[in-house]
């Protein structure tokens, strides 16, 4: 319990010298807002956000509590605008974000480990032109996380780097072109980036792609295809080069779809296929779903292997800007092998005002091997997202 506490302190303390910034989740579609571009500059989701998706942020998503009753939706709006706008600069939107994460490996355990991460540390700069901003310029620079890996051997890359750098146009309401360095369009944009149905088809936190995009909307459909040819960062031997799609049709007020990948570089091949929903049950509450296969296929021929994944998160809203969380996350690494892991637990988040989110969660990960044996690990993660 040192822990939450702990971390609701810093939170708190962080939020009155912060303020904050709310990210469209695929659980939003509980809110009226199917489309990750009614809110986002980029379509697919992820990134800053619009004017309008400030607002909604701050009207429709974060708590009421710490205002003042008689202020109306309007007052609030209006305290959710960019940092440093002006009335003079229509055209320039800037941003900054800050992610840190508490977790502890082994909860509830004597041998407990506790670690604290800085996921992102960065500043977003939005540029808009044309009518009703059709052209827009997205560029982020910031502090480059470290790796499991690099905080176990000491030697963390401290470096700046992007996450994304983006052309827009919208050619119409129903077709824009995107060219840049962005995520690929591919399956539900959960926020666990350790989620199988993330890290088995290469599209985790760091998994960002040089490419162009189209996306289109019309009769109910909405979709991207993505041609991209790996990232210009990496060595040329190492840049997964290829093709991605994703697809959703509304079904009433719910929607689901289906998303395609294919990708290779000089080692492996990696084709990867999903099917996908998400159930809107009104008043914020939402149902995911995401089940999915990847086939990885070395040049060598040896470690060939067919992966499969399956998520389900239910987020019931118990009043506005509070969810309560209900996650399960399977995985299976090689379909020729028993071994598989099922991690699963419940999970709390606050929006407590606008541009402020708080994380809670509690998993469980139990892992089954060849010999039918089981083994379990509790994991806390405490999470803390600020923008300006």
């Amino acid at each position: 319990m040192k822990h939450l506490f702990a971390w609701i302190a810093f939170s708190l303390l962080a939020s009155t010298w912060m303020p904050d910034s709310a990210i469209a989740y695929p659980q939003f579609i509980a809110h009226g807002y199917p489309s990750c571009l009614n809110c986002h500059f980029n379509p697919m989701g992820n990134g800053p956000l619009t004017d309008y998706g400030r607002t909604v942020g701050a009207t429709g998503i974060a708590s009421r509590a710490f205002y003042p009753s008689k202020w109306s939706e309007e007052e609030i709006g209006a305290l959710s605008g960019f940092l440093f706008r002006t009335p003079k600069q229509e055209h320039v939107r800037t941003q900054a974000n800050f992610r840190g994460m508490h977790m502890v490996q082994g909860f509830g355990s004597s041998a407990s480990q506790s670690t604290w991460i800085t996921m992102q540390a960065s500043g977003q700069l939005i540029l808009k032109f044309l009518t009703d901003d059709r052209l827009t310029m997205v560029g982020e620079l910031g502090y480059n996380p470290e790796s499991s890996q690099a905080r176990a051997s000491g030697q963390a890359d401290k470096s700046l780097r992007s996450r994304e750098h983006y052309v827009g146009y919208r050619i119409s309401p129903e077709l824009g072109i995107y060219a840049g360095f962005m995520d690929k369009a591919y399956g539900l944009r959960v926020a666990e980036h350790i989620a199988f149905s993330r890290v088995f088809s290469d599209n985790a936190q760091n998994d960002q792609t040089h490419g162009v995009m189209a996306h289109f909307l019309a009769g109910g459909f909405e979709g991207a295809v993505h041609g991209f040819m790996g990232n210009l960062f990496q060595a040329s031997d190492l840049r997964q080069k290829g093709l991605s799609l994703q697809m959703e049709r509304d079904a009433g007020e719910h929607r689901i779809g289906v998303s395609a990948l294919r990708s290779s570089n000089d080692y492996v091949g990696i084709t990867s296929y999903a099917a996908h929903g998400r159930i809107n049950f009104n008043d914020g509450s939402a149902l995911l779903m995401e089940l999915g296969q990847t086939h990885r296929n070395p040049d060598s021929g040896a470690g060939r292997r067919i992966s499969r994944y399956g998520l389900l998160q239910t987020f019931s809203r118990a009043t506005q800007g509070l969810y309560l969380i209900a996650n399960i996350d399977y995985g299976k690494t090689d379909l020729s092998s028993d071994n598989s892991a099922l991690r699963w637990g419940p999970g709390v988040q606050w929006f407590p005002v606008q541009k402020i989110e708080l994380r809670a969660d509690l998993f469980n990960t139990r892992v089954f091997d060849d010999n039918s044996t089981t083994q379990d690990n509790w994991m806390l993660l405490l999470q803390t997202h600020v923008w300006l």
